[in-house]
């Protein structure tokens, strides 16, 4: 799922997509699905058809928690090496941001939120941003994919 994100990520980097709000679906959709395949691969291959939930959430938090060091890993050396231009872009997005929720906004008030976008904008805070923000995803998905995923044997209590 690590480098899949990888792939999508440098794949709109390429095209440059990487702007547009959507793409960010398009990689939730992605977490979404490697941890189906994830939890649904670990049932079947190594449980014999029968996952609790517990079991399952366990694959899709642990699926989630290795894509994210991964992706916080390649964000790190892409913002270092790659990405002068995707800062340029993140800090005059977050200007036009600023601008149309705040349009009264003062000059000082405005040079203030700026320094802040600064700061979140270099690779350290980005790497932390970017594995709390994969893992918070990855853990609701686990949650929600678990409900669906998690088949227990009911024989016993049919015997009882």
């Amino acid at each position: 799922m690590g480098v899949a994100l990888i792939i999508l990520s440098l794949l709109f980097y390429v095209l440059d997509m990487y702007t547009y709000k959507w793409t960010e679906y398009i990689g939730y959709a992605f977490v979404l699905g490697f941890i189906i395949i994830a939890s649904i691969s670990y049932r079947d291959k190594h449980l014999n058809g029968l996952i609790t939930y517990g079991q399952s959430f366990s694959v899709g938090f642990l699926t989630g928690l290795f894509a994210a060091i991964i992706a916080s890993v390649f964000i790190y050396i892409f913002m270092i090496y790659i990405g002068d231009d995707y800062k340029a872009i993140m800090m005059e997005q977050s200007e036009e941001e600023i601008l149309k929720r705040s349009p009264d906004i003062s000059d000082e008030q405005l040079d203030v939120a700026l320094k802040l976008a600064e700061r979140l904008t270099r690779p350290g805070w980005l790497v932390v941003i970017t594995f709390f923000g994969n893992l918070f995803f990855s853990v609701i998905f686990a949650f929600i994919v678990s409900i669906f995923v998690k088949k227990e044997d009911d024989s016993l209590e049919a015997n009882t």
